[in-house]
């Protein structure tokens, strides 16, 4: 539910979901990397202690939002 949410309302994983789609993955394939993106950088925040920063990824997934 969290990573449709994602998928839905966060430019990025939205852009990384599309961006997958069009390589062929199929819908579920693709909601999993989403979600493993995801945990992955929940992970990281918490080990470091810090907040999400959009910019910050933005330029970690080299993603240009339009």
């Amino acid at each position: 539910m969290g990573t449709l949410t994602s998928i839905e309302h966060n430019p990025q994983m939205k852009l990384f979901y599309e961006r997958l789609k069009e390589r062929g993955k199929h819908s579920t394939s693709a909601q999993i990397a989403v979600m493993r993106k995801i945990v992955t950088i929940t992970f990281s925040l918490y080990k470091k202690n810090e907040m999400y920063d959009h910019n910050r990824y933005e330029k970690w997934n080299n993603l240009a939002l339009a």
